[in-house]
Order: structure tokens, then C-alpha cells, then sequence
């Protein structure tokens, strides 16, 4: 089974691809209108940011033109950098989206031309590595999502919480990219206008909640001044050794489904899925009783190597462990600037994504304290 950071990482990928929307929800139930009443010490700290007029207006037109999506479809490229090991992903891919709560992405590896060099270089001018990236589905039925791995032929299923179902789609991980109510938006995050022209608005998006920066450090969201759509997205990931670009193009909004019932069939947010394994646990059903039944794990023979990269070496450790993996810690250069801290994961060995048995053993080199990293 996935570990936890492989879900919260491809959670936070679908939620960006699928129209931007597939987003937890704030359910005004009376048990939570209940909780309101009493002082929350997190909103004593996250006051309504104070924005120039110019931001001010734009969050305003933004959250205007989002409600009058009610579909919203299109395609998307996706590039992958990990600076550690100089090595860049590009997948593609479409995507669609129903209100309140259904959409689907269609992620498939973009094929590399002999001798194709990266977008990216490093300091010395030399082009990242290039490879194709993932490949894989997302779909969400607005009970459930279902992570779809093509290449494997596996799938795992994850239940959305009652309470965080529903129209009022605005606690998820990026909702900013959809257009969240600009006094929630100011609220939740550290928020500057970058460039604001006539063909584009670049704003970037810093987290003031930790379950925000859990997902990514900084944002950068480029949005089309006429349309208030996203034309593309830059996420840092924590630790910044690593970042993902969104590029998004065709994007459309409340178009019928016409030719695009093709691609997506009768059923587009029901996966015939009688040829593929379970991996995990599964929802007993998508109705109001949200009991998960074990189910047994299908044993594979391989699986992927998670990303380590910004944790701290007990949980780098404990998640191998609880994928079967063996560890070795490996001491490593002294920390030198922001973002570095000691015993975190810098470097790891079979890299991310790299296929790998249960039982092999992932080499992991970290930062030291200065100190200690003279003495080695």
C-alpha cells in the first residue's frame, strides 16, 4: 500500500489537474457551527491580510467569475524537476470537472525524442535528465477517489470524509487556484501580485497552516485576466529540492459534453476496473455509512521507491518500514542555507519513483549539524 506521503503528494497532483477543484469541503453542519462558537486559537494568529487595491480587486473578480463555472474541462502538461538529482518528468493529459464534486484526470507520459534536452539546467548550464513521467488516472465520484495506476494495473480507492463533501468546495489543498472567497484567501495565505498586465496576473501564494505547508512550501498560480481561469501553476514542494509546473491549455468552462463523452464514455466517473488489483483498503460502499473494510493486500512483486526528500530521518525510516523496504542512514554535508535542517533527507539512493522489491534496501544521506559534520 501507498505510503502516507505518496497519497498527500498525488492527493494534492489531482486536486491541481482535475479543474482545480477537487477540493475538501466545509460542511456547516450544527456540531461545527457549535465549534465556531468557542475561541479558535489558529484564528487568533491568521488575521485577514491587508492587501494593495490592486490584489484586492482582482481576488474579488476572481471569486466572481468562479461561480459561474459549473463544468469546467481541458488539457494540461505536467513537468516534474528534483534538483538533488538533476532529473526532469514531463506527462500530459486531460481533465474534466463537474459541480459540486465529480472529476477525472488522464495522465499519461509524454514520449522523449532521441536526443530531447530538459527545460531545466544546473548551475553549470548542463540540462536535467529527462525522462517520461507518470502513468496514471484520477477519478473522483464525490464519495470517492479512485488512484489508477496504468503502468502496474493497480488502483487504491480513498473515502471522502461526509463532512467534506458537497458544493461549498473551498478547505482543500489548493482552492486558491479555483477561486476561493477573498477574505478566506487572505486568511489562509501569505498572498503577493506579482505581475498584473493586460494578456496575464501572476500572484504568489504562500501557506499560513501547517496542513497547507505540509503539501507545498510556496505557489505561484498565472491566471488569464479575461477568463480568471488558470493558465499555469508552479508548486514547490517541501524541502525545495523539488517542484512541479501545470501548464494549462483548451481550458473551457460550461461547455457540453459533445465530443468529449468519447474520451470520457457513459460512465466517466465510474472506472471499469475488473482487470486491475486492489491494493489497500476500500470504501464497503459510497453511501452515507463511511465504514472501511480491510481488504487483503495484493502482494506485488515490485513497487515504487517513495520520495524521502524533507523528512526527517524516523519518519523517512518508519514509512520504508511500513513498505517493506530496508534503510541505511548515511551522514552528509552541514547545513548552509535556509530550508536545509539537520537529520533531514537530502539525497536518496534508488531515486523517486525508481521500482524496487520488498525487502531492498533505500540509502538515505543527511544533513548534519556543522559541527558534527567537521568531525566525520
Amino acid at each position: 500500500m501507498k505510503s502516507n506521503l505518496v497519497l498527500h503528494q498525488r492527493v494534492l497532483l489531482f486536486s491541481c489537474c482535475t479543474a482545480l477543484t477537487l477540493l475538501l469541503f466545509y460542511h456547516e453542519s450544527q456540531a461545527q457551527d457549535q465549534r465556531k462558537q468557542r475561541p479558535n486559537p489558529a484564528d487568533a494568529v491568521l488575521q485577514v491580510q491587508q492587501l494593495p487595491p490592486a490584489l484586492e480587486e482582482i481576488l474579488k473578480n476572481w471569486e466572481r467569475e468562479s461561480k459561474k463555472i459549473n463544468k469546467l474541462q481541458g488539457k494540461h502538461t505536467r513537468y516534474w524537476y528534483d534538483d538533488v538529482f538533476q532529473v526532469e518528468k514531463h506527462s500530459e493529459g486531460k481533465f474534466y470537472y463537474e459541480q459540486p464534486d465529480k472529476g477525472r484526470i488522464d495522465i499519461t507520459p509524454t514520449e522523449i525524442p532521441k536526443g530531447a534536452q530538459g527545460r531545466k539546467k544546473n548551475a553549470k548550464g548542463i540540462s536535467y535528465q529527462l525522462k517520461p513521467g507518470d502513468n496514471e488516472r484520477w477519478i473522483c465520484d464525490g464519495n470517492r477517489i479512485f488512484s489508477i495506476d496504468e503502468q502496474e494495473k493497480t488502483y487504491e480507492v480513498y473515502p471522502i470524509p461526509l463532512e467534506r463533501r458537497g458544493a461549498n468546495i473551498m478547505e482543500g489543498p489548493l482552492p486558491f487556484l479555483f477561486g476561493m472567497p477573498a477574505k478566506v484567501a487572505k486568511k489562509r495565505y501569505f498572498l503577493k501580485l506579482l505581475i498584473d498586465e493586460p494578456t496575464r496576473i501572476v500572484i504568489a501564494v504562500k501557506p499560513r497552516r501547517r496542513a497547507d505547508a505540509a503539501n507545498y512550501s510556496e505557489a505561484k498560480v498565472m491566471l488569464n485576466p479575461k477568463t480568471y481561469l488558470p493558465s499555469a501553476v508552479q508548486l514547490i514542494h517541501p524541502g525545495g529540492n523539488q517542484s512541479t509546473v501545470y501548464t494549462f491549455s483548451d481550458v473551457e468552462a460550461n461547455k457540453k459534453r459533445g465530443l468529449l463523452g468519447i474520451w470520457l464514455g457513459e460512465k466517466p466517473f465510474t472506472p471499469n476496473l475488473d482487470d486491475y488489483q486492489l491494493q489497500g483498503k476500500v470504501v464497503a460502499a459510497a453511501g452515507e455509512n463511511q465504514v472501511q473494510q480491510p481488504v487483503k493486500p495484493v502482494q506485488h512483486k515490485a513497487f515504487k521507491v517513495p520520495s524521502l526528500i524533507g523528512r526527517d530521518y524516523k519518519t523517512a525510516q518508519k514509512m520504508l518500514q511500513q513498505m517493506g523496504f530496508e534503510s541505511k542512514l548515511h551522514e552528509g554535508q552541514a547545513v548552509a542555507k535556509p530550508g536545509e535542517r539537520p537529520f533531514h533527507v537530502y539525497l536518496q539512493a534508488p531515486e523517486p519513483g525508481t521500482a524496487a522489491k520488498k525487502g531492498d534496501l533505500i540509502h538515505l544521506k543527511l544533513y548534519m549539524k556543522p559541527k558534527q559534520a567537521a568531525q566525520k
